[in-house]
Order: structure tokens, then sequence, then C-alpha cells
């Protein structure tokens, strides 16, 4: 099905469908993102049916991360089928970001690392009821003042039940109780260097002297990727690359494509690089034998030689349309 748009802005809108050698080559990438979607979910089962021997509650949380990153490298794979190479950095940049804390978390101190990381979303939506209900809100003033008093109250007491679960939940296990315990202890003493600012924590920081992404990606050893691949990935996400959509040469200005079908090959490759690195971090968390360490290595090798295969025939690419030569020079 071809939405109609394409049809009505043709010239604007690259499709896929109408160059063969571009077709060929995106469906080379969903074969080999194929084939790792396909590895993490064996993993998943791994640990989901409890053969991996670990700690049910690291297993629950590593679950998630592992099946997180199965729905990230899906869409990523769906948005190469349509020639949307540039809107996949905004998913690559939350993938790049569950693997890095995966790791982190795998790296030692495990049983805390998870627990801090899953209570997060928690602290964040309590801090956010604590904001919006307090006397002094703008939402809480807004509301009352313009006579929505039976909405405020319905949210107050959603908010009071969460606080109360919320509660409930870090009294239900002891590293539950050590993380909101060291958070607390942490949030004091960021107070006391700046009262009158308001005061925010990462969950890492309550398990590790990391302080920022930067700073979680160097206790990994990774910190060499953050400027030169994490920090360009966020011109997408913060709308800072828009005017890189035209060409300029000797006959002047002219508008890309959207869908432009050309330089997929660096952010397929950062795809397929974090993805071993979360591969083989989840190898090691399950104490493979040397029977599935051997599997691996032969997977790895089947892998490495079908990407550097789709690595030069998204190269081969060079405008919209490819010209012959580059069409020849992609290898089916």
């Amino acid at each position: 099905m071809v939405d109609d748009y394409l049809r009505t802005f043709k010239g604007m809108f690259f499709n896929v469908e109408e160059s063969e050698p571009v077709k060929c080559a995106i469906n080379q990438v969903g074969a080999v993102l194929s084939s790792i979607i396909t590895r993490y979910g064996e993993i998943e089962n791994e640990i989901s049916y409890g053969t991996s021997g670990q700690d049910d509650f690291v297993n629950m949380v590593i679950c998630l991360f592992v099946r997180k990153i199965m729905e990230q490298l899906d869409a990523i794979n769906v948005l190469y089928s349509v020639g949307l190479f540039t809107q996949a950095q905004i998913i690559l940049r939350s993938l790049i970001e569950n693997i890095i804390s995966m790791k982190f978390i795998l790296k030692e101190d495990t049983k805390k690392r998870a627990a801090a990381y899953s209570l997060e979303h928690h602290y964040q939506e309590i801090e956010l009821g604590d904001e919006l209900f307090s006397e002094n809100s703008n939402y809480r003033n807004m509301l009352l003042e313009n006579g929505r008093e039976n909405q405020f109250n319905d949210g107050y007491k959603q908010y009071k039940k969460k606080k109360a679960a919320f509660e409930r939940i870090i009294k239900s296990k002891e590293v539950f109780q050590q993380v909101d315990n060291d958070r607390k202890a942490k949030l004091k003493q960021k107070q006391g260097h700046n009262k009158k600012k308001k005061i925010y924590i990462q969950w890492y920081e309550v398990c590790s002297n990391a302080s920022s992404f930067y700073g979680l990606m160097k206790e990994v050893g990774y910190e060499q990727y953050y400027r030169s691949i994490y920090g360009g990935l966020s011109y997408e996400t913060h709308a800072l690359n828009s005017t890189m959509d035209k060409s300029v040469d000797e006959n002047g200005i002219s508008l890309k494509y959207i869908r432009n079908p050309v330089g997929g090959s660096s952010t397929f490759s950062l795809a397929c690089t974090f993805s071993m690195v979360g591969l083989v971090t989840l190898s090691e968390y399950l104490n493979d034998g040397e029977e599935e360490k051997q599997e691996f290595r032969e997977f790895f090798r089947v892998f490495q030689e079908n990407r550097d295969i789709v690595i030069h025939n998204l190269d081969m690419i060079k405008d919209a349309q490819s010209s012959k030569e580059d069409q020849e020079n992609i290898e089916l």
C-alpha cells in the first residue's frame, strides 16, 4: 500500500519500491538486524524460563532491557525499510542508552544497581506529583481558579494512592530500602552545595560516582564514543539538523529527498556494534559454557561478513536514484 502523500508529493519523497538496488540493500539490512533480534529473543527466553541460575529480580530487570533492545532494533529495521535513515538516529541514541545502562548494571553490585534502575520511574512520578499538588503549584491554582476542583481532587487522590503504593514497594525488599536510603543521602549531600536550586539525581548516581551519561559511559569503558557518536546523535534528537537537508553545488541549492536513502551505513554500523556489546555482556552474565561460546563465535563470524556487505552496499548509494555504476557494485 502506498500512502496518498507519496503520490501527491512524488518529487519530495523517495520511494524505496521504485529503486531495485536500494530496495536490495535495505532488505539486506533487515536480514542482519533480524539475526540480532532473534539472538536477543533466544536470550530472553533463556532468562525467562529460569535456566540462567541468576537472581530472579535481576533476571526480570535484564529481561525488560532485552525486550526494549529488541523493540528498538525492530524500530530501526522498520524505519530503514522505507528509507528513513536519519530518523533512525533517534532510536539508535535510546538503544545505546539502554545497552550502556544494562552493561553498567551487570558490571558489579548488580542487584543494587538493578533496584536503583527499576525504582527510578517511581521516584520521577512521585516527585512530579509533589510538584503538581503542592500549595504553591501553578497547576493546582489554575484548576481551582477555573472551577475544576473535582479534577484536582481526583488527581490528588490518585497521587496519594501512588505514593502509598510506592512506600509499600520500598518496604518489600531490603535492597529497595538500601537504595532509598542511599538516594536520600545523595540528595541531601547535593542539596548542601546548592540550597536554592532544585536538585535532580540520576538512578546511577546512587551506586557510582557517575553524575551524567558521559560518566556512565566512562564507568563501562566507552567514554571515547561519547562525543563522536552519542553527541552527534543529539542533532536529530534536539532538532538541530533541519538545515542539513539541502545540497549546494555548481547548479545552486537543491533540497534532498524525504526518506533520503544516502548515508545509512553509519547508523546501521553503530546499531550493530552496540548490539554486539549487549550480546557479549549478556553472554558473560549467563556464564555460557565452551559449547555456547563456540556457537556464539560462529554466529559473530557470519554476522560480521553479512554486516560488512550491507555497509558496503549502503555506501554505494550515492544519491537517491543511484547511478548505474553504483547499482552494479551493490552485492546481492
